[in-house]
């Protein structure tokens, strides 16, 4: 057997699976659907003509054959990541160019301006291009090549398949408020007549949190303000124009202070996953591979404690 006439990506998606307790968390590691880990797990066994998983049941379990190709594989990616480590140090990257990334509207760019400020140290040449835009706008840049990559609250791969999804991490999503609108006992119908700040009209992110937590939808709410931006909802919040919704790490120095507080309704906490995405397969310019990489250093799949 030719090592040319294997798809090497057919063996890092084994070594993914082989490594995971299920095809699906693999697929959803490595930004693919649980079908095509499958088909690609059949491919590279029917090419080499072995058998690499035991199926029982619903159930995957590595196979003898199995072991034997994790073993050898691992042992080439070692070596060949001590090779690009060797080449690296023996030659630093320095990286010219723009680096275009998309983020939804409202996301925080509090967990992002570390890594970038790191990014923007290392190479002085660089330059980074920032847009804020909805969902769809976000992949249509992505295919149109406009952005490296986009961060969202829900995989873009589902505007296209030519896109590839990450879930990089958990975001918990508290409501908080000042002094004059905190609730001590939130019942549904105190919560339901609070004054509030919402994002956008079409996100209505405060009825979502009522239906996460009271399983009913609440009818009409006064929401004082749409302001789009977290920066701007928390500022608002501040002021006592009403209630908000915000990430947890982003307000936890001010509930530490006393300033805010989180209205509990006594469930668990509401939650929103955050994916990177970019184009399935797209060989990145020195620009657009050093964001993505500073991207999954910073974020982890995690839950979003402070």
């Amino acid at each position: 057997m030719r090592l040319n006439s294997f798809d090497l990506n057919k063996f890092h998606v084994f070594t993914v699976a082989a490594r995971t307790p299920t095809f699906s968390r693999a697929a959803l590691d490595l930004g693919l659907s649980r079908s095509a880990v499958s088909q690609a797990i059949a491919s590279l066994e029917s090419s080499l003509g072995l058998r690499l998983f035991d199926r029982v049941g619903r159930r995957t379990f590595l196979s003898d054959s199995g072991s034997q190709l994790l073993d050898l594989v691992s042992e080439y990616q070692v070596g060949l990541q001590r090779a690009l480590d060797r080449v690296g140090s023996a030659e630093p990257a320095n990286v010219s160019g723009v680096a275009r990334i998309g983020l939804f509207i409202g996301f925080s760019n509090a967990r992002l301006a570390e890594g970038l400020s790191r990014l923007l140290e290392s190479h002085p040449r660089l330059a980074v291009k920032v847009a804020f835009l909805p969902h769809a706008e976000l992949a249509a840049r992505l295919l149109d090549r406009r952005l490296d990559a986009a961060l969202s609250v829900y995989p873009l791969a589902r505007h296209a398949r030519l896109l590839q999804s990450t879930r990089l991490f958990d975001e918990k999503l508290v409501l908080v408020s000042g002094t004059v609108h905190h609730l001590r006992k939130p019942t549904l119908r105190l919560v339901r007549d609070l004054p509030f700040v919402d994002y956008y009209e079409n996100g209505e992110l405060v009825r979502s949190w009522i239906r996460h937590h009271y399983k009913v939808d609440p009818g009409a709410l006064r929401v004082r303000a749409h302001a789009a931006a977290v920066d701007l909802v928390l500022e608002l919040v501040r002021r006592n124009v009403g209630a908000g919704i915000v990430p947890l790490h982003v307000v936890h120095p001010l509930l530490e202070t006393g300033e805010l507080k989180v209205i509990h309704a006594g469930r668990k906490d509401l939650s929103d996953s955050i994916w990177l995405n970019q184009v399935r397969g797209l060989v990145h310019g020195a620009p657009g591979a050093s964001l993505v990489e500073v991207l999954g250093r910073c974020f982890s799949v995690a839950d979003d404690a402070p």
